[in-house]
């Protein structure tokens, strides 16, 4: 079996189908109604979307690297939102939460 194949097998259609819906509308506010987007922004597009795919899938939350680069993609977003020059608290609170994940996983793995 390929893993294409495999991969068709493991992805939950109905959740697929909401997230593009979500994805679709959230790209057509950012980067349409908003007018010209920034660079920040159509960077933290191209982090943002794959993470939000990535929960219609089943089985990759099991993966050992799914935590630590979720925990990165958190402070990520942080730091984008943060040099666009929007919503600071909410970039703090991103880079705050994606510390604390990465701590917190190496604790437990180191144990």
């Amino acid at each position: 079996m390929t893993p294409l194949h495999h991969l068709q097998d493991r992805i939950r259609p109905g959740a697929l189908l909401v997230m593009l819906a979500i994805v679709g509308a959230g790209t057509y506010f950012e980067f349409v109604y908003n007018g010209p987007p920034t660079l920040y922004a159509v960077t933290l597009w191209i982090i943002v979307v794959p993470m939000l795919l990535i929960s219609t899938v089943e089985g990759v939350r099991s993966h050992p690297l799914y935590q630590p680069l979720t925990y990165g993609g958190f402070m990520a977003i942080g730091a984008l939102q943060y040099l666009n020059g929007n919503w600071f608290l909410l970039s703090g609170l991103f880079i705050l939460c994606g510390i604390i994940g990465l701590v917190l996983e190496l604790r437990n793995r180191s144990n």
